[in-house]
């Protein structure tokens, strides 16, 4: 299956602030074409039929957003993956209650 990811708008930046080694919070900033576009990325995610892929019963559906490419510079790489695994609908046990 090939994926037809929605092409980069605007400007969006995501990345970390880190306080004495520690991960505090996650920054996404941008203009308002680049927060539409990262709107359209987790709608597009959230949209895919995982039955419709080759992937094996289990896995879970994600991208990778890389800097310089979907991502402006100063970002870090980020990873959005759905957490419904493909044909059994079971979350990660860390989202479990």
């Amino acid at each position: 299956m090939k994926y037809d990811y929605p092409d980069k708008e605007g400007n969006i930046c995501i990345y970390p602030e880190i306080n004495e080694g520690r991960f505090v919070n996650v920054n996404i900033i941008g203009d308002p074409e680049g927060l539409r576009y990262l709107a359209k990325l987790l709608n597009y995610i959230a949209g895919i039929d995982q039955d419709e892929n080759n992937d094996p019963i289990g896995e879970r559906e994600h991208i990778h957003i890389h800097p310089e490419m979907q991502l402006d510079e100063h970002s870090c790489e980020v990873e959005i993956c759905r957490a419904d695994a493909k044909g059994t609908g079971e979350f990660p046990d860390f989202m479990k209650e």
